[in-house]
């Protein structure tokens, strides 16, 4: 498990033991001085018998870039059997890879993106108001949770009254350890199910939501199969749904531990849209995502084979000294847009505007209406690192008494 550089004899980092979820970030600074390229034996060795951590940020920006060399055609989570998963083009190279995004990116345009403001303001108002008097609540469960499962049944034009199903597909797929566990495997099962009852009917009763805009504007790209529609209906709900709700929880989290830094949003709102980019490198929602190789590379002193998997660490990257400077305090006027939170390359996240919209109101609104709160550091619990730092439990605590009116 050791690289060639001089490791403390005691280090042992794994991503996915719960000792890691807590805090990552002094590990990542070891590896990136001594170990930039680290690697494990996994688990179970279902699919790899081992994994290379990458963390320095050039080279996880360099491996981005390349996907001729770090492909994502055997898949992006660590150890998983892809072919257990619903096909989406987070696991596909060029160039089918190029023309489904293509598509995708024909009907979420920023016209789209910006018309969905209002409803998401409305939603988390609504969400948050019944929650006010009481002095605490789960500000994981009880609100980031909701605001991008209404979104997502907005952009998809899905019923509400569903809107509990699809959090705990969501939660069964991805917010484990085992992506292909025998939850995750029902829930794909029964999600598979939903999405051929909903293109059939899509075929037929056009809308204006993603789902029709996609079965009816193909352009000339070989026709999609149902199969890769149903996985554009995964990656939707899935994607959509499991990081901002922890990039939700996750920056009211940061803003507690920084009050001073949420004082400056609460004076001057008009700060929102260049402090959400140091809130999303400082949060880092998506830690990591995998790679595998198609010839050796030699990173940090070390060969990685061809055929091997990699984990590309965003979080380590967003917190790489030589890019970020003091990167794990969270500072509001720094320039942090060139971030890695949303990766970087071909597979640069197609959703990003909704994730930044969502997050940026979600946060605006509660810290509008409760200025001043505490979220207790050993009340946190946190139930993943990769590919997402995910959030099971945040109780907020405040004075109801002191309580803004809402200035929207």
């Amino acid at each position: 498990m050791r690289g060639r550089g001089s490791l403390p004899n005691d280090f042992d980092f794994d991503p996915f033991d719960p000792a890691s979820f807590e805090d990552p970030y002094p590990a990542y600074a070891v590896l990136r001085e001594h170990a930039p390229a680290y690697r494990r034996p996994t688990a179970e060795a279902r699919v790899w018998p081992h994994f290379w951590l990458i963390t320095r940020a050039r080279d996880v920006n360099d491996a981005l870039a390349d996907w001729k060399t770090f492909s994502s055609a055997t898949g992006t989570l660590i150890d998983t059997d892809i072919s257990l998963i619903p096909p989406n083009i987070f696991n596909m190279d060029p160039p089918r890879h190029d023309e489904l995004r293509a598509i995708l990116a024909r009907v979420l345009t920023p016209v789209r993106v910006a018309s969905l403001e209002q409803g998401v303001r409305q939603s988390a108002a609504a969400i948050l108001e019944p929650l006010l008097t009481d002095g605490r609540f789960d500000v994981a469960t009880q609100y980031s949770q909701l605001i991008p499962t209404l979104t997502m049944c907005e952009l998809m034009d899905l019923p509400t009254s569903d809107r509990e199903r699809f959090l705990a597909w969501n939660m069964d797929t991805l917010a484990g350890n085992d992506f292909t566990s025998d939850a995750a495997l029902r829930a794909y099962e029964e999600m598979g199910n939903y999405w051929t009852g909903l293109v059939a009917e899509r075929r037929v009763r056009r809308g204006d939501d993603l789902i029709s805009q996609i079965l009816h504007n193909q352009g000339n790209v070989s026709p999609l199969s149902d199969e890769e529609i149903g996985g554009f209906c995964s990656l939707l709900h899935d994607a959509s749904q499991n990081t901002t709700m922890n990039m939700i929880a996750g920056g009211l989290i940061a803003l507690a531990e920084h009050p001073d830094e949420r004082q400056k949003l609460v004076a001057d709102p008009s700060r929102w849209p260049d402090a959400l980019e140091e809130i999303l490198r400082y949060v880092s929602p998506v830690q990591g995502l995998a790679r595998s190789t198609t010839r050796d590379v030699e990173i940090g002193g070390e060969t990685i084979p061809a055929g091997d998997q990699v984990l590309l660490c965003y979080g380590s990257a967003n917190h790489d000294p030589t890019v970020f400077e003091d990167p794990d305090v969270l500072k509001l006027e720094r320039d942090a847009k060139n971030h890695w939170s949303f990766g970087h390359g071909i597979h640069f996240c197609l959703g990003n505007a909704v994730a930044r919209l969502e997050t940026r109101i979600a946060l605006d609104v509660l810290t509008d209406r409760i200025p001043d709160y505490t979220i207790a550091p050993d009340s946190i619990v946190r139930n993943q690192l990769v590919p997402t730092r995910g959030i099971s439990q945040a109780p907020i605590e405040f004075d109801p008494r002191m309580n803004r009116e809402s200035r929207i």
